[in-house]
């Protein structure tokens, strides 16, 4: 099962997915990337965050001005769980302003797709890890969204591959750490746990308020160096799928030995 195999559009005249290999080209998803996405994790019986997903999503449609009142009643997990019970599936939720236009919309109701396919789970240790030397973040309204404009997340991912790295960490303009090339970034020194602020141009991930919650009083959100985030006792990535822990960053080494708390949250 590809990501491309499997493909369903939203009839908003019956309220259904329905499965499509077309849609109207061009679109205003990929002319101008007007649009956001979800990528979630199904684990055969529920969408992991779900809630979190669709919190997500309105902040977003509210945002950006699209008019999407299916998702405020959104039927997705029922219908997911009727088709693929049992199944272990990552599951990509796109939903982009109408019509075509220029960059004045021309419309506002949402189009929306679904892709499918088996879940790879995040690997629990990355071993090799490196500051991010071309791609920079910029803070905006909507820069906690998920939004289909993902180009530093493409560059950041090429960047990657390119060094050989097994991830990459991006700073914003002013130097401070923002988060991960496709997941927020945490650290723990001693008992105390930090994460970037969203004002470091990160994006507001469903993994990261999982873990921001269930810590509470123990975790502390801020705008961090750097050399703050190296002096760590231990350093992981987090999204959806899962936490990887980051055993060297440069030359600095970090513990990988699983926390408990983490894994109760993702199990």
């Amino acid at each position: 099962m590809s990501e491309t195999d499997t493909v369903f559009v939203f009839s908003p005249t019956e309220s259904t997915w329905k499965s499509s290999n077309q849609f109207p080209i061009p679109n205003r998803g990929m002319n101008f990337g007007d649009g956001l996405f979800e990528t979630m994790v199904f684990d055969g019986e529920q969408i992991r965050f779900f809630e979190f997903h669709l919190d997500r999503l309105r902040m977003g449609i509210r945002i950006l001005g699209i008019t999407a009142p299916e998702v405020y009643s959104s039927d997705l997990e029922k219908w997911v769980k009727n088709r693929y019970a049992g199944q272990k599936l990552r599951i990509r939720w796109n939903l982009f302003r109408a019509g075509s236009g220029k960059y004045t919309p021309e419309l506002n109701h949402a189009c929306q797709t679904l892709h499918i396919q088996e879940l790879t789970p995040a690997p629990m240790e990355k071993k090799k890890a490196a500051f991010s030397e071309k791609v920079t973040l910029f803070s905006s309204p909507w820069s906690r969204c998920k939004t289909l404009s993902a180009l530093p997340y493409v560059m950041a991912a090429q960047e990657r591959v390119a060094r050989k790295l097994d991830e990459l960490i991006l700073l914003d303009y002013r130097g401070k750490v923002a988060e991960a090339s496709s997941s927020n970034i945490f650290w723990r020194r001693g008992k105390k746990v930090f994460t970037p602020s969203l004002s470091c141009g990160a994006i507001e991930g469903v993994g990261r308020r999982a873990i921001m919650e269930k810590l509470g009083r123990l975790i502390e959100e801020g705008e961090f160096t750097s050399n703050e985030l190296l002096r760590a006792d231990q350093v992981w990535v987090s999204n959806v799928t899962g936490v990887s822990y980051l055993e060297k960053i440069d030359s600095m080494e970090f513990s990988t030995e699983a926390l408990p708390y983490l894994f109760e949250i993702f199990d």
